[in-house]
């Protein structure tokens, strides 16, 4: 076979993947067809005792389905028809009359886990590289050949559950004690350690984990499961939008078939992977991962990348990226105003790693070695070998200026300089730099340590080579960069301020925090307007709308509301314990205090608060590619998803004004503008579209003149 290879030695069969022309092992229809013909002939061989599945693909079992094919679907039928034939090829796989087993040395994700629970036993490696998933859920739907069946039956529903319904990745040590795998070791020891599984396995001595007490106890009778039910349906509704049916649909398989013989199971499941693999939110999250991809891939790989760097400027952001800096670079230098500020800095930057000590991803001496590469200086000295120095100071442009003129004086002409703003254009900042060319914008996402996006910014005189070694080393640091041009507030922050902002003019006109907080959760956003404000910092967001307004005037006007919580109340959000909300840990209740003096009590519908604070969020995305501040509209829609959270399963901002209707959104902004002003002026662009009777995805030309 092209991609599989048979062999036979000892009564032992291997059949061992490895794609032709392909960096990984996926497995498409072409692969399992040829998965199919490979047991019709080992069946054929009575001299048989075992099998083996291996790859050969260096830390690579299984990555997974082939998701092109998956996106192709246009129907549930079509879904449906494929779905079948491959249970029929992983039931044949079952039910060899000999022991089987999966050598897992590397990824084993999605199809891949559902074929190695085909199998009778699971071999783990103890590679790094060694993970165990089912991502299918971030994908639009779940596992859907066999998993929702096999894994309750080999870890138990509670595992199962928490295994499909998040993606989460364990690795083999973690496996190994849930029971998914049933032994591990080193790589380097397969040669005796597999031969010896191999014959424990023909002799009938392998011992299967026991589920734990609780775990089996839960799952035991009707009423304990109906809880686990429950309980799992109210932790998914707190994460995740009724919008989005994967996670839902998943659990209702599950409940629906944990207790009927597999052929029924299996049936149900089919039908409900299938009803989801064809619909457009999966489609758009199928398009989102391979953005990821394509970003991911940006770059050109140096001789030399950067491994040292120095952070100046330590609030919230600056050690959001010291953490990050600490975690996957070998030597990160700070910048303090007074050394009496080192011990905080400390404290925040471990207390970041917490959660890796909770889900012992990491020990406390691995923590301790990550936070033993920092070194402080409150002047800039000890900076020679330093190769990017990164500003992550106030938003003013002269504290900006002033810190890249005293880091010229004592960095390396090869080093760069990069500044983390959130607004200030990056070509006035670059000019009174000397060296031109080694100055970028790079803007991280607050909380730093969750926000996979960062926007790199090239100034007009910024080389080709400082772009794509610091795509390189944010790649290398497990962020996502995007390079767009120069503006005010770039992409996201610029997009996502008039969304705030009209959420404050709302309220202003006598609507209530919590109610526009709510409806625009419910429409998919993370968290509503007024929390996000509160969580960011309300000096942040005032500062930052004070520079769009400066650059872009009455069309982004900064809402009197906002400006009486930040100037007149002095109100900073979260950190000071009140802003829109006042916050006492955990808990929150509205601030009534912000809008009393605009409280006119007026109702607004749903649709409305909608239409105004997402319409016009179109618009500025539509002005962005009429600019050319980026060339391609999925670039916005991945920059809004993975930088401000806008829902994934949507497609993105310029997905869903698509499917809602150009010529609707026109209307609405018009409408609005007549009534509200220029902030609802319609783009040029806008206007185009609708004329030309294009939309996003076919004018691609429209603004490419």
């Amino acid at each position: 076979m092209a991609n599989l290879d048979l062999q036979i030695e000892n009564g032992i069969a291997t059949i061992t993947f490895n794609l032709v022309k392909e960096k990984v092992n996926k497995l498409s229809f072409k692969v399992l067809n040829e998965l199919d013909k490979t047991l019709n002939e080992i069946k054929e061989i009575n001299s048989i005792e075992a099998l083996v599945i291996d790859s050969s693909k260096e830390n690579i079992f299984i990555a997974g389905a082939d998701i092109k094919e998956i996106e192709a679907f246009k129907t549930e039928e079509e879904v449906y028809s494929q779905i079948i034939k491959g249970d029929k090829i992983f039931e044949k796989l079952e039910n060899l009359p000999f022991p089987t087993i999966a050598y897992i040395n590397g990824a084993c994700m999605g199809g891949g886990l559902e074929l190695a629970l085909a199998c009778d036993y699971r071999v783990a490696t103890t590679n790094v590289k060694t993970k165990l998933a089912f991502p299918e859920i971030k994908l639009g739907f779940f596992p859907g050949l066999g998993g929702t069946q096999r894994a309750p039956k080999v870890i138990g529903l509670i595992n199962s559950l928490d295994m499909i319904l998040t993606g989460k990745n364990l690795d083999a040590k973690k496996a190994l004690r849930v029971g998914l795998v049933d032994e591990i070791f080193d790589n380097g020891q397969k040669k005796f350690k597999l031969l010896a599984f191999i014959q424990k396995a023909i002799d009938k001595k392998i011992k299967r984990k026991k589920l734990g007490f609780i775990n089996n106890l839960l799952q035991s009778n009707w009423l304990t499961k109906e809880i686990v039910y429950y309980k799992t349906l109210k932790t998914i509704e707190k994460k995740v939008n009724r919008d989005f049916n994967a996670p839902y649909m998943a659990l209702e398989v599950i409940k629906q078939t944990f207790d009927k013989e597999y052929e029924e199971g299996i049936e149900i499941e089919a039908r409900a992977f299938s009803k989801l693999a064809s619909t457009k939110e999966s489609k758009y999250m199928i398009e989102l991962f391979f953005m990821f991809e394509k970003f991911n891939k940006a770059f050109t790989k140096t001789d030399k990348p950067i491994s040292n760097v120095t952070v100046i400027g330590n609030g919230v952001m600056g050690k959001g990226i010291i953490w990050l800096f600490t975690k996957f670079l070998n030597e990160v230098r700070v910048k303090v105003r007074k050394l009496e500020q080192v011990s905080s800095i400390i404290k925040s930057v471990a207390k970041l790693y917490d959660s890796s000590l909770r889900r012992r991803s990491m020990t406390k001496n691995q923590v301790e070695f990550k936070l033993n590469k920092i070194s402080y200086t409150d002047k800039y000295n000890g900076m020679q070998n330093i190769e990017l120095a990164l500003e992550a100071i106030i938003e003013d442009e002269k504290a900006k200026k002033d810190t890249f003129s005293e880091l010229e004086k004592v960095l390396d002409k090869d080093s760069i300089i990069a500044t983390n703003t959130s607004s200030i254009s990056i070509e006035k900042l670059s000019s009174e730099l000397v060296n031109k060319k080694n100055f970028v914008g790079v803007h991280f996402f607050n909380p730093v340590n969750m926000m996979p996006l960062v926007e790199i910014i090239p100034a007009s005189k910024t080389s080709k080579k400082t772009i794509n070694r610091v795509t390189e080393l944010l790649v290398s640091c497990g962020k996502t960069p995007i390079v767009v041009g120069d503006c005010a507030g770039f992409i996201v922050n610029r997009i996502l301020l008039p969304y705030l902002n009209e959420a404050a003019f709302i309220l202003e006109e006598g609507s209530h925090v919590k109610k526009i907080d709510k409806v625009l959760k419910e429409f998919g956003m993370p968290m509503g307007p007024f929390t996000l404000a509160d969580t960011v910092g309300i000096d942040i967001g005032y500062k930052v709308s004070k520079i769009l307004n400066d650059a872009y005037g009455d069309r982004m006007p900064i809402a009197p509301i906002v400006k009486r919580v930040y100037e007149d109340l002095k109100l900073l959000g979260v950190k000071s314990g009140k802003g829109f909300y006042i916050h006492k840990g955990k808990l929150k209740k509205v601030n009534y205090e912000v809008s009393e003096p605009f409280n006119m009590n007026r109702q607004f519908s749903d649709e409305q608060i909608i239409q105004r604070c997402i319409y016009i969020m179109i618009n500025e995305a539509s002005r962005c590619l009429e600019e050319g501040v980026v060339e391609d509209a999925q670039v916005i829609n991945f920059a809004l998803i993975a930088g401000a959270g806008f829902p994934p399963y949507k497609g993105g901002i310029l997905n869903y004004a698509n499917d809602v209707g150009l010529e609707n959104v026109l209307n609405n902004l018009n409408n609005l503008k007549a009534r509200y002003g220029k902030r609802f002026e319609p783009s040029d662009l806008l206007k185009k579209l609708v004329k030309e009777k294009k939309d996003f995805k076919t004018g691609e030309e429209l603004w490419k003149l």
